[in-house]
């Protein structure tokens, strides 16, 4: 009798403290493990810049709408760095998830951005190369990077990217539009699984670039 009680309050615990962590926020790196290295040789670029141009909404219709629980919507510190919500069995909107202080999701799609372009054959400069002001410019517009809950007998982590890229009409005429979508089911969501679907999206984002770009003739 003692040890079925003993059991009850652990379970108990355990239930009680993750819908603590459902309703709070979570705070979770998105940086991917893999490193593509600069090729020695090829065509050079600068990413000048990468726009966060995500419409985030307080109450959305659906889910894989980029919301926040308040006005923080308007607050781009906030909103630059969430990729994610959390919800409960019912759909219900809970506690946001979002990357580190210092780091956003800009960061992580211009890392995403390099690796594709390194991937493809494309030296990538940054301000301390020496012949950074030849490169060729790629400018970045992020429409959408957010991951979601379907909930359900089995819960699904959805996550869908769309990216522009522009550049130096000697790199390519036409912008270059990426889409991607990922789903996981699983039986719990916990912050690594955030993770875990947004590193896996930011993958299929690297792969489609170097896809496009080896498509296109070398300048």
């Amino acid at each position: 009798m003692r040890y079925n009680c003993l059991k009850f309050i652990a379970i108990f615990g355990c239930a009680a403290l993750l819908s603590a962590c459902a309703v709070s926020r979570s705070v979770v790196h998105i940086e991917q493990s893999e490193t593509i290295e600069n090729p020695a040789e090829g065509p050079e670029v600068r990413i000048v810049e990468v726009n966060d141009n995500r419409q985030f909404e307080i109450d959305p219709r659906s889910p894989d709408i980029p919301s926040l629980a308040n006005d923080e919507i308007d607050d781009a510190s906030v909103t630059e760095r969430a990729y994610g919500r959390k919800r409960n069995t019912y759909g219900m909107a809970l506690g946001d998830v979002l990357t580190p202080e210092g780091k956003t999701v800009s960061d992580a799609i211009a890392k995403t951005v390099e690796n594709g372009f390194q991937a493809a054959g494309y030296r990538v400069l940054t301000p301390e190369d020496n012949n950074y002001a030849n490169a060729k410019d790629v400018n970045v517009d992020v429409t959408e990077f957010w991951s979601w809950l379907e909930p359900g007998w089995e819960i699904t982590v959805h996550n869908r990217s769309d990216i522009t890229l522009t550049a130096d009409r000697a790199l390519f005429t036409d912008p270059i539009r990426i889409k991607a979508e990922s789903s996981q089911p699983m039986q719990m969501v916990l912050d690594s699984d955030w993770q875990a679907s947004a590193i896996k999206a930011l993958q299929e984002v690297r792969e489609k670039i170097t896809d496009a770009l080896l498509a296109l003739p070398k300048p």
